[in-house]
Formats: structure tokens, C-alpha cells, sequence
């Protein structure tokens, strides 16, 4: 893979420049040009555009200094404007304070015990779509796992998950139209509002998951109602989008890529099926940027940073960046360190990692004893996302 002259790098900012797939080539050469490149955009930031930070480690340093790059702006771009009741728009300590309200619903301790009642709701998926000798990946798998799965944590009730599931599927549905979020937050609204229905019921019959514990929180008046209907909303969003975009990309590789597949065989008969899963989201990074907004006139990374600047933080590129993997282009389960970026860093990195490798080991696990190999059967489509490295449709036989 050879990297684009400096002067053809395409427009960071478009949707355009991501549908056919991600621009290594271009994130290659950017990595290697002195200091940050600047992407000009017409609307949608607080100067006129954006810098661009390819490499990990400015990337690391930038996630680990809040006070500097705040988040208090929103995560992505165009900058949505402040949200102080969102946990994604908060820096620390308020970040920390809410956070903590259900880390331990995500510690590694905890989700593994989560098995259990995980792995029957991923062979039920993966059963169904078996039986019918394939079909769309997406929907019938990839998207059906981690929404139920989310449903279940944040403490749904049984003959309410689907109701929940349908309601994830429409948001994610909604991002692919170009409307500056409107039908995002006409589709978002109903969530908010029955997880603040589904409170009161918490209170009343309490139990150990996620609702439960934040509607004590507010009940203790440690949440607002406001910071509780965000929560409960992102945390079930972001609990899908990061499997469900893995779990997609990642069946893609392997209808498309007999060596991945034969790759993929051999790690789980090994008992290496979390280092497999590691190369994965690695490889594919699910959210591809995340935004840093700079509290203050600095320079860094040998670029002249003003107060208010755009950082735009490329996960995706990092996560291919020479000075911390070799031969970072090739897919690679038995690399001996893989300290990728696929979960974020920081205060922010992403609070549901172990469950969504839970949900990525099973899902491995449960295809090897089934003995299941899959074609491509129809032309993948992509999401036409700036943020996220999202499958719509995946068509695939089932062999």
C-alpha cells in the first residue's frame, strides 16, 4: 500500500470519502507529513475546519489531557453543541462521577459471568440464520446480538427486548439521513422516554442491572433526569454500534478471505480466540474519529494550536501507524503486543469493551463447533459515515 501525495489528500470531512471504504493511503501519507493537516470545512465548527491527528501517539497524549482537548463539545462533527447531561460531552470530574454510577455493570470480573445468558442469545441468532442458509448478516446477526444483549444488561424486561431492539435498529437506520440529526433524535426521543418509564418500575421491583443502579442514583440525587434518560440511551446506542459494526466488518473479511478464515479456525481451535478478536478490531476499528475541542492557545505536535481548534482524533488511523505495529496493513492474530485504539483512551475509552469481546468470542466460538463457512453472496454496503466503519447489508450463503 503506497501512501497519496500530500497535495491529493480527499476531504476528511466527506461522507463521500469514506463510502468506497477507509483511505488508508491517505491517512498513511498523513502520518508522515511534519505536524497536523488541516482540514478546511465550510460550517459545523468553531474555526472554519478541523486538524487532523493520525498519529498514536498524539492521539495518546491528546486523550490523556482533558483539561487541554475537551470533549465538552460533543464526540463528533459537526460539533453537536454542549450537552453537560451526556456522559460523551463531559470531562472529568463530572465524567468520572458519572461513570462510575455502572462500571461495575461493565468490569471484566462481571461480564464474565454474563455467558451464561449471552452465548443462547447468539446461537439463537446465529440457529436462525443457518437454518435459512444465510441471508443479510447485518439485521438477522450482527445487529440482532448486541442490541438484545444491551436490552438485557441495561434491565428491559423479556417481552420488551424486542420493542427496545426495534427502536435500536431505527437509530441506526436514522444516521444515514443527511438532515443534521433530525430524524436521529426523532427516532432517539421514544428511547429516552420509555427508559425513564422503565425507572419507575426499577424502583418499585429492583434488580441487579443497569437501570436499576442509575435509578437509585437519581432517586439519591446523584442524576439528573435529564443525565438518566441520556445514560441509559447512550449506553444501550454505544453498546451496539462498536459489536455490531466488529462483528459485520469482521464476517466480511471472512467470506471474502479464505486465509482470514482459515486465520479465524485456527485461533479459536488454539484457544487464542482474544487475540483473534483484538486483530479485528484493530484492523477494522469501529469508530473510526472521535473530537477534542483545545481549551487554550498551544502548540503541540509541532502545529500552532489556537484556543477552540477542532481536534479530530483518527482512531482507524492509528490503529495502522508503523511506529507501534508491523506490517501494519496485514491482519495479523498472533501479533505479540497489540495495543490498538479500537476502544478509545483516556477517561473516555469505551466502558462496555469486555462485554463486546464477550459477544465477539462467542459468536467465533459457537460458528467453529457449528463448523459453519460463509461466501459472499451479493455486494456488501456501506454506511455513508465520516464516524463510524458500518455495514448496512452484508448478503452471505451459508456453506
Amino acid at each position: 500500500m503506497s501512501a497519496v501525495p500530500a497535495t491529493q489528500i480527499p476531504n476528511l470531512a466527506s461522507q463521500d470519502t469514506f463510502v468506497g471504504g477507509v483511505p488508508h493511503e491517505a491517512f498513511d501519507a498523513l502520518r508522515a507529513m511534519p505536524g497536523l493537516y488541516w482540514q478546511p470545512v465550510e460550517r459545523g465548527t468553531l474555526s472554519g475546519g478541523f486538524w487532523a491527528v493520525t498519529r498514536a501517539k498524539d492521539i495518546a497524549a491528546i486523550e490523556s489531557d482533558p483539561a487541554t482537548f475537551t470533549s465538552n463539545h460533543g464526540p463528533y462533527f459537526p460539533l453537536p453543541g454542549k450537552n453537560p447531561e451526556n456522559i460523551l460531552w463531559n470531562d472529568p470530574p463530572k465524567h468520572g462521577e458519572l461513570r462510575r454510577g455502572v462500571a461495575k455493570t461493565f468490569g471484566p470480573r462481571v461480564v464474565a459471568n454474563f455467558d451464561g445468558w449471552v452465548r443462547p442469545i447468539v446461537t439463537e441468532a446465529l440457529d436462525a440464520y443457518i437454518a435459512k442458509g444465510g441471508g443479510d448478516f447485518v439485521p438477522e446477526v450482527a445487529a440482532m446480538i448486541p442490541s438484545r444483549v444491551m436490552a438485557r444488561v441495561i434491565g428491559v424486561p423479556r417481552n420488551e427486548e424486542l420493542r427496545v431492539v426495534k427502536w435500536t435498529f431505527d437509530i441506526f437506520a436514522a444516521m444515514q439521513v443527511p438532515d443534521g440529526g433530525k430524524t436521529f433524535w426523532t427516532v432517539n426521543n421514544p428511547i429516552r422516554d420509555y427508559m425513564w418509564e422503565l425507572r419507575a418500575a426499577k424502583l418499585r421491583e429492583p434488580a441487579d442491572d443497569m437501570a436499576t443502579a442509575l435509578a437509585q442514583a437519581h432517586e439519591r440525587g446523584e442524576l439528573s433526569e435529564g443525565e438518566y434518560r441520556s445514560f441509559t440511551s447512550v449506553l444501550l446506542l454505544a453498546g451496539f454500534e462498536t459489536t455490531h459494526t466488529v462483528m459485520a466488518q469482521a464476517m466480511r473479511m471472512i467470506a471474502e478471505d479464505e486465509a482470514i478464515a482459515q486465520m479465524a479456525n485456527e485461533a479459536v481451535a488454539a484457544g487464542t480466540t482474544d487475540a483473534l478478536i483484538d486483530e479485528f478490531l484493530r484492523y477494522i476499528t469501529p469508530a473510526m474519529n472521535m473530537v477534542r475541542v483545545a481549551t487554550r492557545d498551544l502548540e503541540f505536535a509541532g502545529t500552532k494550536i489556537r484556543e477552540g481548534d477542532v481536534m479530530q482524533l483518527y482512531f482507524v488511523s492509528a490503529n495502522r501507524d508503523s511506529e507501534i505495529f508491523e506490517e501494519p496493513h496485514r491482519f495479523n492474530p498472533a501479533r505479540p503486543k497489540n495495543n490498538h485504539m479500537a476502544f478509545g483512551g483516556g477517561c473516555h475509552a469505551c466502558l462496555g469493551a469486555p462485554l463486546a469481546k464477550l459477544e465477539l468470542r462467542i459468536l467465533f466460538e459457537e460458528m467453529h463447533r457449528r463448523g459453519i463457512r460463509v461466501r459472499p453472496d451479493g455486494e456488501p454496503r456501506r454506511g455513508r459515515n465520516t464516524m463510524i466503519n458500518q455495514l448496512l447489508s452484508l448478503p452471505l450463503a451459508v456453506a
